[in-house]
């Protein structure tokens, strides 16, 4: 077995030898879709919800069936029957119409090419609904399906499923790494901000009947209102003195004066900032408000510890339960999260790691 980043920039090739499928997966789908997936995966407690959706591309026919995905639509579940990818008739009309939109048609280059749908269940196989899925609206032995599991303490991995004659496989016969630096090395390039991607003119959310050209975010169809804040713990990991000892050269007097405005910090810090603008560039903005059954976990994008990070934690503590969820930079340059509370008080810890051995620390209580 074999897969490779190859054939072009911009792309990871999944073949599997002896077979005669091939599946070009865009970089650009890896980035988009994991951030989809991860919001899915942290919205509800211990297992998570899983998203799905119709896998967008073109198929090349030859001695070699080549499938490039270009991009997908993810599809809405009403989650009626639980946190899995399971429809009510009302769901099932909504992928009825979204791979009608993407079927062949001469006046654009891409269609519809498979399904995709995040897995947090066990195992890594597709569910009967998934075959029933394929079957209905994707019958060609050309079309794929893609499971993403996901994972919030390590990297989430992937595979592709095809026919073969005896029907699809029972696992995907090869796993990847779902992420980008794991298949190239080299990190995601930042996401455009929420603002940037609302959807304009012709382009609707996921849930609405209109095309899209891209799969919608958690934050587009969950917004927070503005509202008044609690007010929030901040915390501040400076470097070590080391570095300090370093500089003994310096003017006794210079040393002291250093130490007198360290000093002055770390009693600023210690104190609990009255606004937001106190804490200068300290402040994360943490936030939490009510949407419906969710809550809406958002941070300031433009603070310089958030700019400057290139990966944090979000700690959530929800009565007896708590979670640990990952941030890359592509997911706190997205400034916000959606989580479904079980209890009336939960408590979210942010923590970003703006430079070297720096960290910074917000905390907010949400209490019903």
């Amino acid at each position: 077995m074999a897969a490779e980043t190859q054939d072009a920039a911009g792309y990871y090739v999944w073949e599997v030898a002896g077979k005669r499928v091939s599946v070009h997966l865009s970089l650009d789908v890896v980035d988009r879709m994991l951030a989809e997936v991860m919001r899915g995966f942290g919205a509800v407690p211990k297992r998570g919800a899983e998203i799905g959706g119709v896998l967008i591309g073109t198929i090349e026919h030859g001695e070699t069936t080549i499938v490039r995905v270009e991009d997908f639509e993810a599809v809405a579940c009403e989650y009626k029957r639980g946190p899995s990818y399971l429809f009510t008739d009302e769901d099932h009309a909504a992928f009825e119409q979204a791979a009608a939109r993407w079927q062949p048609d001469a006046s654009r280059p891409a269609y519809a090419v498979g399904i995709f749908r995040s897995h947090t269940r066990d195992g890594m196989s597709l569910a009967p609904e998934d075959v029933e899925l394929m079957e209905e609206f994707f019958p060609s032995p050309a079309h794929v399906a893609l499971l993403i599991k996901p994972y919030g303490t390590k990297v989430s991995s992937a595979g592709f499923f095809f026919r073969e004659e005896t029907g699809f496989q029972s696992s995907t016969p090869l796993e990847f790494p779902f992420r980008r630096r794991e298949l190239t090395g080299e990190e995601a390039p930042p996401r455009r901000s929420m603002i940037e991607r609302r959807p304009r003119g012709r382009e609707p959310r996921p849930i609405s009947p209109a095309p899209v050209a891209r799969a919608q975010t958690f934050e587009e169809d969950y917004a927070p209102e503005p509202i008044p804040q609690p007010a929030a713990a901040y915390a501040v990991t400076l470097p070590s003195r080391s570095r300090l000892r370093s500089a003994m050269w310096i003017p006794l007097s210079f040393v002291f004066l250093l130490f007198g405005v360290a000093l002055g910090m770390m009693i600023s810090l210690g104190r609990a900032p009255s606004s937001r603008g106190d804490a200068g560039d300290f402040a994360l903005g943490l936030a939490v408000s009510k949407n419906d059954d969710n809550l809406n976990v958002t941070w300031d994008r433009q603070a310089p510890a958030i700019r400057d990070a290139q990966h944090g934690t979000l700690e959530i503590e929800d009565a007896s339960y708590t979670k640990s969820v990952d941030l890359k930079s592509v997911d706190l340059h997205n400034g916000s999260i959606i989580y479904r509370n079980s209890s009336g008080t939960v408590r979210f810890r942010l923590t970003v790691y703006p430079q070297e051995r720096v960290s910074v620390t917000e905390t907010v209580d949400w209490k019903q």
